[in-house]
């Protein structure tokens, strides 16, 4: 039986997202909803939606609709999974959770005084060759992790809320960072010191910062060191992940379908599915979670603690020092 979910805020990624679900085809049935209701009913005719809102008061009020994904500006994502809790509908809400502590705590608290389920969005975590690195890092494959490098140079320009820090929460690290720092603590377990630093900016007119460095450890002394940073220029490739154990060392480029193992007598490379964004399995995980009535991977907490390291970062950026975390 499908599930009636609605796109809250019908914007750049929200079209990816619906174009995406095609692939759910039978096990979603989309719906979209904006302040503008020509824009969603554009959305709903270009992606095949069941039908469109001009509110997202009358969207989560529709008994078709049992589940929302917020894709809203983040400073937005509070209020609008609110309306969903008080209707007592599910909601899938992008990363980052919220921009503070204080609103991601406060989603938690309502989702479960509302009975419903809440999932962060956190694709990254749902990319195929991050769950193949997680089983082969739980099998013992790769022996014991000593250094996990994430490298993201992506040539885009943001506008609108995206280039203001106070509607974004930030720059970069917290719109796009926040991937890493998330894979970082899923695949070595999370850190316990954070050092940041702001690099060169390379765009005018933002408010934040347009590249960032990130080195974590933890209790174990496990590093990590992420690079990520709206570029000038499209490098190739833009992205990739290495990590490096004891016994063995892997590689993948996310968005690519294949993860390497190299030890210290072969090359393996191992073909996944090309679920190349990992929205797909991502909303299955949803879908799955409110069926079996049980808490999905990536609930609320996660994307508190992920906003955690966050802040973090950006106290480290602001102090010049490493940032103790609990």
């Amino acid at each position: 039986m499908s599930l009636g979910l609605c796109v809250l805020g019908c914007g750049s990624f929200a079209a990816v997202f619906a174009r995406s679900m095609a692939q759910l085809a039978g096990e979603v049935d989309l719906y979209f909803a904006s302040r503008d209701l020509a824009r969603a009913q554009d959305y709903a005719a270009r992606f095949n939606g069941s039908d469109a809102f001009g509110s997202y008061e009358q969207a989560v009020a529709d008994p078709r609709v049992e589940a929302v994904y917020v894709c809203t500006p983040h400073h937005l994502h509070r209020e609008h999974a609110a309306l969903a809790f008080r209707a007592g509908k599910h909601a899938l809400v992008e990363k980052p959770i919220a921009g503070t502590i204080a609103d991601a705590e406060a989603m938690i608290a309502e989702a479960e005084a509302s009975g419903v389920t809440f999932m962060v969005a956190e694709n990254f975590r749902f990319l195929p060759p991050v769950q193949e690195a997680k089983r082969l890092i739980e099998d013992g494959r790769v022996g014991q992790v000593r250094l996990l490098q994430l490298h993201e140079q992506y040539p885009f320009q943001p506008g609108g809320w995206r280039s203001r820090r106070d509607l974004n929460g930030g720059g970069v690290l917290i719109d796009g960072g926040i991937h890493k720092l998330s894979a970082v603590a899923y695949l070595a377990g999370p850190p316990t010191e954070i050092y940041a630093r702001e690099v060169l900016p390379g765009h005018a007119g933002l408010e934040a910062e347009d590249g960032v460095v990130v080195v974590t450890r933890d209790d174990d002394g496990v590093v990590g060191i992420i690079n990520h940073s709206w570029s000038v220029a499209p490098p190739s490739p833009h992205s990739w992940v290495s990590i490096s154990g004891s016994e063995a060392s892997l590689y993948f480029e996310p968005g690519r379908p294949w993860l390497r193992i190299t030890d210290t007598v072969s090359e393996t490379t191992v073909d996944l599915d090309d679920y190349g964004n990992g929205l797909v399995p991502m909303v299955r995980e949803f879908l799955d979670s409110i069926r079996e009535d049980r808490p999905p991977t990536m609930a609320g907490a996660d994307g508190r603690a992920d906003l955690a390291l966050v802040l973090a970062a950006y106290q480290s950026m602001e102090t010049g020092s490493p940032v103790n975390l609990p």
